[in-house]
């Protein structure tokens, strides 16, 4: 028995979690919705082609939508017509608390008139206090023989507190009004008409419901999302949030600045011919507009020599850059680091002479400050 028990714990359990994944991939349509039920004397009668009344068919058809609405945080009120009264007002939607309302519907009718303009009427003070978007569905045959005309009611909530009416229609051969029922539908594009003889299907029912009530959210494709729009779509970006109007790389970081010094060197030396001195000391008039911006010296090299070799070189050579900037130039040396790459950056082919020496060269990059667009 205890294991029974358990079985049919973890299945409730499961069942919870899976209409709570399925809730979070829809999005309601509504805010606010009053189901508003026709009480009148023409719903006493039998339903054609069923043994039941309206108003018991009514309650019934209720009771299923109800099961197929989910919970996703709409305030829901019930009302009927003829006479108008409320059942429920305005408040947070759960299947459990609305279900308790539907089942305090009366199915004892009498023969009552209809002024269905009148029951309409009677939701106003709810709509007034009702912020979003909000829901009217008449579940009603249309007819109306007392009291204010509905459609003219209808009309004025309707522009008046953005109401999208949508009806369910017990109007038959016999008795009933399913113009003025289409006609209160149509007085906003978002008003959905059907007939109970429809909804007796579970699956017309389902997709009334979410015609009524929510959409299914469409799941994005991050690959096909540019959220910092950088140019480099979410699923290759190692680098979100990146400030508009920055240059980005392939893996969408921004580009550092670099400014490219043009002091080449001799084959393996390191010491800085005097004719780069100005271009040296341009550098440091630059770098004025960039206070307490830290900077990195790259040294370079040619592919002569083993990596090794090539390593320390370019090490010497960032090293004898630096110094020259701190030492005769007064830059800050606390902002200034040198880094050697060896050959491993070349920026010219090493087959030829020409490329060699452009590849013998210094690279200044200003941490913190990147290219623009």
């Amino acid at each position: 028995m205890r294991k029974c028990t358990l079985v049919l714990l973890m299945f409730l359990a499961l069942s919870v979690a899976t209409g709570a994944m399925a809730a979070q991939n829809l999005v309601k349509k509504v805010d606010n919705f009053i189901i508003l039920v026709d009480r009148s004397g023409s719903m006493d009668e039998k339903y054609v082609d069923t043994k039941d009344k309206k108003i018991v068919l009514a309650k019934a058809l209720l009771e299923r939508m109800n099961a197929m609405i989910p919970e996703l945080g709409y305030n829901g009120g019930l009302n009927t017509a003829a006479p108008a009264g409320e059942i429920q007002a305005l408040a947070p939607f759960t299947v459990a608390s609305y279900g308790a309302s539907v089942a305090k519907v009366p199915t004892l009718i009498g023969a009552n008139p209809t002024p269905l303009g009148v029951g309409l009427k009677a939701l106003e003070p709810a709509l007034q206090g009702a912020s979003g978007r909000n829901a009217v569905i008449i579940l009603s045959d249309g007819q109306e023989n007392a009291g204010e005309g509905s459609l003219k009611v209808a009309a004025a909530m309707a522009e008046k507190y953005n109401v999208c009416f949508h009806t369910i229609s017990f109007a038959d051969t016999v008795s009933g009004n399913q113009k003025l029922l289409d006609d209160i539908t149509a007085l906003k594009s978002c008003g959905v008409a059907t007939s109970a003889a429809q909804l007796a299907d579970d699956a017309a029912m389902k997709q009334f419901v979410k015609a009524v009530f929510y959409d299914e959210a469409v799941a994005s494709d991050p690959c096909a999302l540019d959220d910092d729009a950088d140019g480099v779509d979410n699923c290759k970006d190692t680098c979100p949030g990146t400030a508009a109007g920055l240059a980005v790389d392939a893996s969408g970081c921004p580009i550092p600045m670099v400014v490219k010094l043009k002091v080449n060197f001799d084959f393996d030396k390191s010491d800085i011919k005097p004719q780069y001195h100005q271009e040296l000391a341009d550098f440091a008039t630059f770098m004025k507009q960039y206070p307490g911006v830290s900077v990195e010296i790259d040294g370079h090299t040619d592919s002569k020599g083993t990596d090794e070799y090539n390593q320390k070189l370019s090490q010497r050579r960032a090293n004898s850059v630096r110094e020259y900037l701190v030492k005769k130039l007064g830059m800050d040396g606390s902002k200034l680091t040198a880094v050697g790459f060896g050959e491993s950056k070349p920026v010219a082919s090493n087959d030829t002479d020409a490329g060699r020496a452009e590849n013998r060269r210094i690279e200044a990059v200003l941490k913190g400050v990147y290219k623009k667009k």
